[in-house]
This record gives structure tokens, sequence and C-alpha cells, in this order.
């Protein structure tokens, strides 16, 4: 009797104290904070160029040349180092008696033009609607992401871009067939509304295009106009 009773105490023992083993596992596993689903990254850098019309040479950054030296027989204007300036000669003016006709009628189609000119979206002839910028940057992909969420973020009523000093940054994830998930603001504008806003972009959006190769990808962008 003394032997069992024995085993059948050994035996409790065992079973108190697997139990308790159990227990405080399930308590550690609890205990440690989950992982995000997106971990920090870097910001996407990316850029979809806008549909419109490519920017005229003309306009192009020009490499400056220096001019050529003067001919050694070259005359100087004047050999008085304390002469004045030359005499500024003023633009031609419409209203001005002493303009010509022809000048006038020059003047005049220019002002016609100017509107024009400024109606013409620069960007490139195969170029997107929602292309946010004259020259693409990165890949394809993610500009077009980008360009996508940009659109459905719109500011407050009231407030311009540049009253958003700090603007929010959002993470998200684009799943293997195209759609929007786990929507995360990281960093506060410290505007409610202006977050909400933020937030709300991917989630309007709900869906893009399906990733290349079917691979999901997680972006870290900016709002911004």
């Amino acid at each position: 009797m003394r032997r069992g009773s024995r085993r059948s105490f050994s035996g409790l023992l065992i079973t108190v104290a697997l139990h308790a083993g159990i227990l405080w596992a399930i308590k550690t596993a609890h205990s440690h904070p989950q992982e995000p689903i997106i971990g920090p990254r870097d910001f996407v850098k990316a850029e979809m160029v806008k549909l419109g019309k490519p920017r005229d040479k003309f306009w192009l950054p020009k490499k400056e040349v220096q001019p050529p030296p003067p001919p050694p027989d070259a005359k100087k204007i004047s050999m008085n180092p304390d002469a004045g300036a030359a005499p500024v000669v003023p633009a031609p003016s419409r209203t001005d008696p002493r303009t010509s006709q022809a000048v006038k009628n020059a003047l005049a189609k220019v002002d016609k033009l100017i509107p024009l000119a400024e109606e013409d979206k620069e960007g490139q002839s195969t170029g997107n609607k929602i292309g946010t910028a004259t020259e693409s940057s990165g890949d394809p992909y993610d500009a077009l992401v980008i360009s996508t969420i940009r659109q459905y973020y719109t500011l407050p009523a009231g407030l311009t871009p540049d009253q958003v000093a700090d603007p929010p940054e959002i993470q998200f994830k684009v799943n293997s067939d195209g759609r929007i998930s786990n929507v995360k603001l990281t960093k506060s504008s410290h505007n409610p509304l202006v977050d909400d806003s933020c937030v709300s972009a991917p989630q309007q959006a709900q869906k893009v295009e399906t990733p290349p190769g079917g691979k999901a990808r997680a972006y870290a962008i900016a709002c911004r106009k």
C-alpha cells in the first residue's frame, strides 16, 4: 500500500508539472508582441510620366558655351574707362506711337499664342493620364501604383498643399491579384482629416493591375499633391 501510494503521488506530481509547463509555454507565446505585417522599409521612389506634349527643345537646359575671343583688329567702343553705360532700349509697346504696325501685329499674335501654350500639358505622347512627372523614373509598375494612390488622395476642403508642411505616410500591400490590403498609417501629419484622406486613398482604389510575375509587393509612400 505504501509503494502504491508513493507511485500515485509521483505520477500526480509529474502530471501537475507537465500541465504547468504547458500553461507557461502558452502564456509566454501570447506575451510576445506580434510582428507587424509590413515591416519598416524605404520609400518606393517611382514616377509615371504624364500624358502631354514633349517639351520644346528651345526650353531645354543648354550647355553654356564661352564666346569666341574677339579678333585682334577689333575696335573698342570706348577707350575711356570712365565712360557711362550703354543706353537701355525699351521693349516695343503697342501703345507707343513710334512702334510700327508690323511690330504691333507681331505682339498681338504673341498675346494669342501665350494662352494656347499654357493649356498644353507638358509630358509625353506615350504617357499616362494619371502620371505626375515630366519624365519617368523607377520601376514602371511601382510608378503606376503610386500614381493611382495619389489620384485618390484629396485634401480636405479649404486646405492647399502648402498648408500641409509634414505630409502623412502610409504602408500597404498589393496582393498577387492586385488587391490592396493592410493599409497602415505610419506617420501623422498632425491633422486627423489629412491623415484620414491619406489612409482612405488606397482603400478607395481597392485594386490595381496584377503585379509582374504575380508576386505581392509592399509599399511605403507619402501622401502628397
